[in-house]
C-alpha cells in the first residue's frame, strides 16, 4: 500500500487557506481587527489603569502578559503564575538586577582600551607604521567583541528569567537611539547597555541625565563637539524631541539655549564621562521662560516641568507593549501621565500600573501586534526550547535580514514598528530562520572558531540547538486532536487558534500511522511561518 505524505509546501498552502496569502500585510492583519478599542464610555477613565480584577486573571490573560512583556507564554509558566496577583508576576521579572556578564577578554579589553586611545592620540614619537597597524588592531578588536557582545545578549535575553527586563532594554534602546557603526567601541555599547538596564529602577528624569553621561550618547550625538564659541544641538533637540517632550512642545530656542547647558560635557580617553568646566557656557540661559545659569541637569529638569513630559513616554511606551495601531484615547493616556508625574516620574511604577491594569488587558489589545525580529527569533528559540546556537556570521545576517541588527537602529528615530516589519523580504527570511532551526548544521565544514563556539556552549550544557526528529516524536503520543489543540495552544494567540485548528488537525492525521512524524513536523513548520505565529 502507498503512503501518500504532504510535501512541506502543500503544507503551507492548505494552512494558510484561512487568509488570502501568508506574505500579504492582510493576512497578518485580517483575523484580528474584530473588538473595537475602549473608549471614554465604555472604559471609564477611573477604571482603566485600575488592576485587572482576580476574577479575570486566568490562563489567557497570563498568556497575553507573557508574551507582551517577554517573548513567549510557556504553559508552564502560565498555570504558575495564575495562583499569585499579576504584581507578584510583574516583580519576578522586573524586580532583580540581572546583569549581563562580559567575558574575561572583553573585560581586558575594555581596561586596555583607553591607554589604547592614549597611545594613539597623545603620543607624538609613535611611529606612523606602528599607529596605523595599531589603530587596525583597535578597530578588529572592537569588531570581534561586538560580535561576542550580540551573542551574549541573545543567550542572556532568551533565558526567561531575564527576558522581560532584556526586552524594556530593547524599549528603552527605541527611544535613547545609539548604534555601532557610530560609537564603534564595543565597552561604550556595553556601559550604555548597562545605563539602560538600570533604568527600570529609575525614575525618567535620573536616566535621562545618566544618559546624557554615557560615552556612548556623547560619541552618537557629537555632544564633545558641543562649545560656548560653537554650541552643537544635537543632543539637546533630541533630549526634547524623542527622550522627553516630543515634537511641536519646544522652540528652536529653547534648543539653544539647552544646547548651551550641556556645553563641558566631554570624554576622556574617548571612554570616560568628565565634565570640563572651563568648556562650560557659564552666561544665564532662558528654556521654556525660565532663565538662570543652567547645566545640562538643570535643563532636563525644566523639561519635566512641561504638561507633555507627562505623557510622552506613556505613550512610546504604549506603541511598544500595547499596540501598533491607533493608541488609545488620549483622555486615558493624559489620566496616567498625571498619576506618573504624581509618583515621581518612576518607571517601575508605570510598568507596575500598565501592565495589570484593565485596559493593557482589554480584548482590543490582544492578538493583534506584529513581533519584532527579535521578539520572533527569540520566541522561536523559547517555544521550541533550543539554546541560542552560538554561530555569530549565520545568525547576525539572519537578524539583518528580517530587519532588525542588535545595536544598530536604522536611524535617530529607532526602529519602525507594526506592519513595517513586514514585506516580501522580511517575511521570507522569518520563513528561513524557521527553515534553519529545523534543519542540521555540517559541522565538518565550519571553521575552527566556530568549532570552537559549538564545543564551549555544549561544555556550558547548551547544545539543543534545533530541532531534531527525536525531539518531535514523544508528542506523538497524543491523539490527533489533542495534539493539534496543544500546538495551537502553545504557539500562537488564542484569537487566532480557531481559525487554524481544523487544517492543523487534517494535514497532521492520525499520530499512530505511517508518515505521522513527517506530516507533523512539516504541520509545525508551516504553523510557526504562518501570520498567526507573527502576531502577540
Amino acid at each position: 500500500m502507498s503512503i501518500i505524505l504532504y510535501s512541506r509546501e502543500s503544507v503551507k498552502i492548505s494552512i494558510f487557506k484561512v487568509f488570502e496569502t501568508s506574505q500579504n500585510k492582510q493576512a497578518i492583519y485580517s483575523n484580528v481587527m474584530r473588538m473595537k478599542a475602549p473608549t471614554p464610555k465604555t472604559l471609564p477613565i477611573v477604571d482603566a489603569w485600575k488592576p485587572l480584577p482576580i476574577t479575570h486573571w486566568r490562563e489567557e490573560e497570563a498568556a497575553h502578559l507573557l508574551r507582551r512583556i517577554g517573548f513567549s507564554a510557556d504553559p508552564g509558566t502560565i498555570k504558575k503564575i495564575i495562583k499569585q496577583p499579576i504584581l507578584n508576576a510583574l516583580d519576578s521579572r522586573f524586580g532583580q538586577k540581572n546583569p549581563l556578564n562580559a567575558s574575561t577578554a572583553f573585560t581586558e579589553f575594555s581596561k586596555e582600551l583607553p591607554n589604547v586611545y592614549f597611545e594613539l592620540y597623545n603620543n607624538k614619537d609613535l611611529d606612523p607604521v606602528v599607529k596605523q597597524e595599531r589603530q587596525q588592531k583597535k578597530n578588529r578588536d572592537n569588531n570581534k567583541f561586538y560580535r561576542e557582545l550580540t551573542m551574549n545578549w541573545y543567550d542572556h535575553a532568551r533565558a526567561e528569567e531575564n527576558s522581560a527586563q532584556e526586552k524594556f532594554v530593547l524599549f528603552l534602546h527605541d527611544i535613547f537611539v545609539i548604534d555601532q557603526r557610530k560609537v564603534q567601541d564595543a565597552p561604550n555599547l556595553y556601559s550604555f547597555q548597562n545605563a539602560l538596564r538600570e533604568g527600570v529602577f529609575l525614575n525618567y528624569p535620573q536616566l535621562c541625565k545618566n544618559i546624557s553621561r554615557e560615552p556612548g550618547m556623547i560619541v552618537y550625538l557629537d555632544l564633545a563637539q558641543n562649545t560656548a564659541k560653537k554650541p552643537n544641538e544635537n543632543f539637546a533637540r533630541e533630549l526634547f524631541e524623542l527622550f522627553i517632550l516630543g515634537e511641536g512642545h519646544y522652540t528652536e530656542n529653547d534648543i539653544k539655549e539647552a544646547a548651551r547647558a550641556f556645553t563641558g560635557y566631554r570624554l576622556r580617553k574617548k571612554t570616560e564621562f568628565v565634565y570640563h568646566k572651563r568648556f562650560h557656557d557659564s552666561g544665564q540661559k532662558t528654556v521654556f521662560g525660565k532663565s538662570g545659569n543652567w547645566g545640562g541637569d538643570a535643563v532636563i529638569d525644566i523639561a519635566f516641568e512641561q504638561p507633555a513630559a507627562r505623557t510622552f513616554f506613556i505613550r512610546e511606551l504604549l506603541k511598544f507593549y500595547l499596540t501598533d495601531g491607533a493608541l488609545p484615547h488620549d483622555d486615558y493616556i493624559i489620566a496616567l501621565g498625571d498619576l506618573w508625574a504624581d509618583n515621581n516620574f518612576e518607571i517601575r511604577y508605570l510598568i507596575d500600573t500598565v501592565f495589570q491594569s484593565r485596559l493593557f488587558f482589554h480584548p482590543a489589545y490582544r492578538g493583534n501586534m506584529v513581533k519584532s525580529p527579535i521578539h520572533f527569533y527569540m520566541g522561536l528559540c523559547q517555544d521550541l526550547n533550543l539554546d541560542i546556537i552560538p554561530l555569530q556570521g549565520p545568525l547576525i545576517r539572519q537578524m539583518l535580514a528580517m530587519g532588525q541588527n542588535l545595536y544598530n537602529p536604522p536611524n535617530v528615530r529607532g526602529w519602525l514598528y507594526g506592519e513595517k516589519w513586514i514585506n516580501s523580504t522580511t517575511v521570507s527570511a522569518r520563513r528561513q530562520i524557521v527553515n534553519y532551526l529545523f534543519s542540521s548544521v555540517n559541522e565538518e565544514r565550519l571553521n575552527g572558531n566556530q568549532k570552537k563556539s559549538l564545543a564551549d556552549a555544549r561544555a556550558a550544557n547548551k547544545g539543543n540547538f534545533l530541532v531534531s526528529n527525536e525531539r518531535l516524536r514523544p508528542m506523538l503520543k497524543n491523539n490527533g486532536e489533542a495534539l493539534t489543540q496543544q500546538l495551537c495552544r502553545f504557539f500562537i494567540t488564542e484569537l487566532s487558534q480557531q481559525a487554524y485548528v481544523e487544517n492543523l488537525g487534517r494535514l497532521i492525521g492520525d499520530p499512530k500511522s505511517q508518515g505521522a512524524l513527517f506530516r507533523a513536523r512539516n504541520a509545525i513548520i508551516a504553523l510557526l511561518q504562518s501570520p498567526a505565529y507573527n502576531l502577540c
